[in-house]
């Protein structure tokens, strides 16, 4: 069985997913790794840095230079972590919830548009199939990531 086809193929979706992606997020001058940010928090407002980096499979410096940026837009905001005053809780600000709910009609709207003409079987077949080659390839059963 020739397996390469498949890989190829979740490469090539991967990658003209990012480019619409990358094209809607431009209009709210956000990079992608910016908007993978305001939707993580947007879903679970108020996860500390290092949680927030592993998340989205980033190295915590990387995620700083990030927060960075959305802290000087009024995006996000970093409190202290009350129970460890060495970390940081970060939280979108109402700006940044307000762009949350903006960007994700976004990625909805994209994933409708991807799935265009799937039959809801189809569809979950898709997913049933990726979700065992991720399981398989990264040792067992693997937290979904965004």
């Amino acid at each position: 069985m020739e397996t390469a086809p498949i890989f190829y193929l979740i490469h090539e979706v991967f990658r003209a997913f990012r480019r619409q992606l990358e094209e809607q997020t431009r209009g709210n001058d956000l990079t992608l790794p910016q908007w993978r940010t305001v939707t993580k928090l947007g879903r679970e407002n108020g996860m500390s840095q290092v949680a927030l980096a592993s998340a989205l499979d980033t190295d915590p410096m990387t995620m700083s230079s990030i927060l960075k940026r959305l802290t000087e837009r009024e995006l996000v905001q970093r409190e202290p972590d009350p129970q460890d005053g060495r970390a940081k809780i970060v939280t979108l600000t109402p700006e940044g919830r307000a762009l949350f709910s903006q960007v994700e009609g976004m990625g909805v709207e994209l994933y409708k548009t991807a799935i265009a003409g799937m039959a809801p079987a189809e569809t979950a077949a898709l997913i049933e199939g990726l979700s065992r080659i991720r399981d398989n390839l990264s040792g067992g059963d693997a937290e979904t990531k965004d």
